[in-house]
């Protein structure tokens, strides 16, 4: 028994890790900026697909999947990163004025930076598991983040934890990371994605 759940164990740590490298791979081959999105895109479908099961996850498949994501991995990522841009530079900008109305704008830009990272990662969430356009993932990822709002909670808990001991122990950032993130969001996300393959069956 204790050897079937080190079994395990080691199965899930290798999978996250091959998983990593293969965004890396990815990122790379896209240039970085234009490799991004589309790695995070295809490593949450391989992940969607084939779960823990290391086998069927493939360079070959990863790098098919990846051309087939290319432009709309790109869309999504950089429109979103667009987004966190703007409203960082909003709140680096607000946070220097003084009065309760900045006080109040200020709280009110991190809470749209906080609905943007959730809608990101909800919306990567959806298209792995759907056939879908950007505009309906981007509908349904906003009825997700009003579907539960622990949801939310425990997604930004999760970025949170997963940046928070990447910065302390960064070789992270390249084996384990980026997967974790996405690993964190698919279990969040799999009753949401539960319900509307549900309801529209």
């Amino acid at each position: 028994m204790v050897s079937k759940s080190i079994q395990v164990l080691f199965i899930r740590i290798y999978t996250i890790i091959k998983l990593n490298l293969i965004f890396w791979v990815l990122a790379f081959a896209g240039g970085i900026v234009a490799g991004v999105g589309p790695g995070i895109l295809t490593v949450s479908e391989l992940y969607y697909t084939h779960g823990f099961d290391y086998r069927e996850i493939t360079f070959k498949s990863a790098w098919s999947s990846f051309k087939g994501n290319f432009k709309k991995g790109n869309t999504i990522f950089w429109t979103f990163a667009a987004k966190e841009l703007f409203l960082s530079y909003s709140l680096y900008m607000s946070v220097q004025l003084q009065g309760p109305i900045f006080i109040i704008s200020d709280f009110v830009i991190i809470a749209m930076l906080l609905l943007s990272i959730c809608l990101f990662w909800y919306v990567m969430n959806i298209q792995s598991g759907f056939e879908i356009d950007y505009l309906n993932s981007l509908k349904l990822a906003f009825a997700h983040f009003f579907y539960n709002f622990f949801d939310n909670v425990k997604e930004i808990i999760g970025l949170i934890v997963i940046i928070g001991v990447t910065y302390r122990y960064k070789g992270l950032i390249l084996f384990a990371s980026i997967s974790a993130m996405i690993l964190i969001t698919h279990a969040i996300g799999k009753n949401w994605i539960k319900h509307v393959d549900e309801v529209y069956k």
